[in-house]
């Protein structure tokens, strides 16, 4: 499985928002409109209540928000890119970054578990972190992913 597989320009978002509720809203949104998610009120309320068990900021300034429900055809992967420092509430206590949106279909957690060690594979590369936040363009992100 390469990750490459599940991004597109489409799939990068330059974030302009500065707080968690609405980030994960224009993602949400980005979803929807691209037609990933079945219905936009569903899966932001899957992402929401994931949230709130426990934080998706998994350190390194980077959240991974993810949802599986019914009705998703295929795994999808969205990159949000912030311009400021968000707080998430991460185990590590940073503001985050990089956020890293997953959604899929309820019954492949396996390929759901794959996808997150691609990105895991690149987050924990603090060049490549880096290359990420200073990314011009979609195509300077997916660049990073290529080979994965």
């Amino acid at each position: 499985m390469q990750i490459s597989t599940y991004l597109t320009p489409d799939s990068v978002l330059f974030l302009t928002e500065t707080d968690k509720s609405q980030i994960l809203e224009t993602m949400c949104r980005h979803a929807a409109d691209m037609n990933m998610v079945p219905g936009l009120d569903q899966f932001r309320t899957a992402i929401l209540e994931r949230e709130q068990i426990m934080s998706t900021g998994i350190g390194l300034q980077v959240a991974v928000p993810h949802a599986k429900i019914p009705g998703i055809a295929d795994f999808f992967v969205l990159i949000g890119v912030t311009r400021e420092a968000v707080n998430w509430d991460s185990i590590d206590k940073q503001p985050v970054r990089l956020v890293f949106m997953i959604g899929g279909p309820a019954d492949r957690q396996s390929d759901y578990l794959k996808i997150l060690s691609k990105i895991t594979l690149v987050i924990k590369n603090a060049g490549r972190r880096e290359a990420l936040l200073k990314a011009p363009d979609a195509q300077a992100i997916l660049a990073e992913f290529s080979e994965l």
